[in-house]
């Protein structure tokens, strides 16, 4: 059995996501047909060796996880290969699309290590994808359309490629929506606060439109908000109420306005007005809007989904006050570069940094003040390093740098400069700080020459910077091994 072309689409979305959003080896998207869960759609490494992957629906670890509604995994080589996987699958992960009412199949992760965190995310991805499928059902469910439909999934795919950009998406959800049903005129509006806000226009000046708000009561598209119910109008000058009025901007009387959904949260609501035929809008158009609308919905949720994501991620690496990254994903990025550089023979600097005196400047000029230093500091020192090189702040006033492929001298000379630039940038800025400028202390150390690990590396970088520190402070040391 063929599934429709809507389910592909979505079944390309979420592992592409997935793919996107995680360290993913491997994935695909099983659905059950009869008696057997077969795989519709596989991305990633290994995804010729797993394409026609089938399992029996009374397998257990496919039961527990739609049972359950929780993932299940295994790692258990002999177990892997009972259920017929190839030789290549070491591991797999199944995550249920599934709620308590409906079941659509399983996502399978391949060869990946998922921490805890990550499984819960993913997890809550799988109940979003079936809330997605359950709404993609009810589409499916006209028959009489199956044209209509071809031409929404069309447009649909107008969508994708803008989810990563929410203005994007906004233009093309009412770009598409007016072509989908020839109208001249199309509008999106999201709530905020207890308003319904302008996002993008199509046919109206954007400038004129940008920003206006609809207040709480005012207005049609306020009522399909609030009601959630979508609305087809033929002749607007033949309904009641004193706050419809016809608008002699408009060529026709006739529009059709919907609400954005998504299972029971309305998301907004999108507006066509005139035909470009001059005519009125039909039950088909009326029909078609709609479910074009569940798509853009779907689009708008996923597209929100991603930006958190990215937030998330984005605040799970960097360091609050000076936006660099932090200890945690510096010892990470690490460790890559250690494995790279010995696979090629290659060598890596490290550098560590300390402000002189950083309590004392706190304790004469405040806190305040020392956050400040901590940020401009963090800007300079970025200015001055090179695309390839990754400055963290290490903890509370200590840097550190690494730099691929860059040799002690190389090292030295950036260092250097970013110490220079920090001196001059700070001269004679504070009035009780009682030093003339703000100075750092550098310890260099290098891979392999000073050291084949982590702990080893810093260690030594550390040694140089305290050795700094001894001669005077304000000076960059390289690490030599007595």
């Amino acid at each position: 059995m063929q599934l429709p072309a809507p389910a592909n689409d979505v079944h390309s979305l979420i592992v592409n996501a997935l793919l996107f959003l995680f360290h993913i080896d491997t994935v695909s998207i099983m659905v059950k047909e009869k008696k057997l869960f077969r795989t519709v759609i596989s991305s990633g490494r290994l995804r010729d060796n797993i394409a026609s992957i089938c399992m029996e629906d009374n397998n257990y670890l496919i039961s527990r996880a739609i049972e359950g509604l929780k993932p299940t995994s295994t790692n258990d080589i002999a177990e892997i290969s009972r259920l017929g996987l190839p030789d290549s699958v070491n591991s797999m992960h199944i995550f249920p699309i599934a709620c308590k009412d409906c079941t659509h199949g399983v996502i399978v992760i391949y060869n990946s290590v998922i921490s805890r965190e990550e499984a819960y995310s993913i997890l809550e991805f799988c109940k979003l994808v079936c809330l997605v499928f359950k709404a993609n059902i009810l589409h499916n469910a006209y028959d009489e359309c199956i044209n209509d439909m071809y031409i929404l999934n069309t447009s649909v795919k107008k969508l994708t490629p803008q989810l990563h950009n929410t203005d994007l998406l906004y233009e093309s959800i009412v770009d598409t929506a007016t072509e989908l049903l020839t109208a001249e005129k199309g509008s999106l509006m999201l709530p905020e606060g207890d308003s319904l806000l302008i996002k993008a226009v199509k046919g109206i000046n954007r400038w004129l439109a940008n920003g206006i708000r609809i207040k709480s009561g005012e207005g049609i598209a306020r009522n399909v908000f609030k009601n959630g119910s979508p609305l087809l109008v033929k002749d607007i000058s033949k309904i009641e109420g004193p706050r419809i009025k016809p608008k002699s901007h408009y060529k026709t009387g006739s529009f059709v306005s919907v609400p954005l959904k998504f299972a029971s949260e309305t998301m907004g609501v999108l507006n066509v007005t005139d035909k470009t035929t001059g005519e009125e809008f039909t039950e088909r158009d009326f029909n078609l809007l709609n479910h074009f609308a569940s798509y853009a919905s779907i689009s708008l949720k996923v597209s929100n989904y991603y930006n958190l994501a990215e937030q998330m991620k984005e605040l799970s690496i960097t360091d609050h006050l000076t936006g660099l990254f932090n200890r945690r994903y510096f010892q990470e990025r690490f460790t890559e570069e250690i494995h790279r550089s010995e696979r090629y023979s290659l060598v890596f600097s490290l550098a560590m940094l300390d402000i002189d005196d950083f309590k004392l400047l706190n304790d004469t000029e405040g806190h305040l003040a020392g956050d400040s230093v901590l940020k401009e500091l963090s800007r300079i020192a970025r200015e001055c390093l090179r695309a390839n090189d990754v400055i963290c702040r290490f903890g509370g006033e200590e840097f550190a740098i690494l730099m691929p492929q860059t040799h002690k001298e190389e090292a030295f000379i950036v260092t250097e400069r970013i110490r220079n630039n920090i001196k001059e940038s700070f001269s004679y800025r504070f009035k009780k700080f009682p030093h003339p400028a703000i100075t750092l202390s550098i310890g260099i150390a290098s891979f392999p020459d000073d050291g084949k690990n982590i702990n080893d590396l810093i260690k030594n970088a550390d040694t140089a910077l305290y050795k700094a520190k001894e001669l005077g402070k304000d000076r960059t040391i390289i690490f030599i091994i007595s």
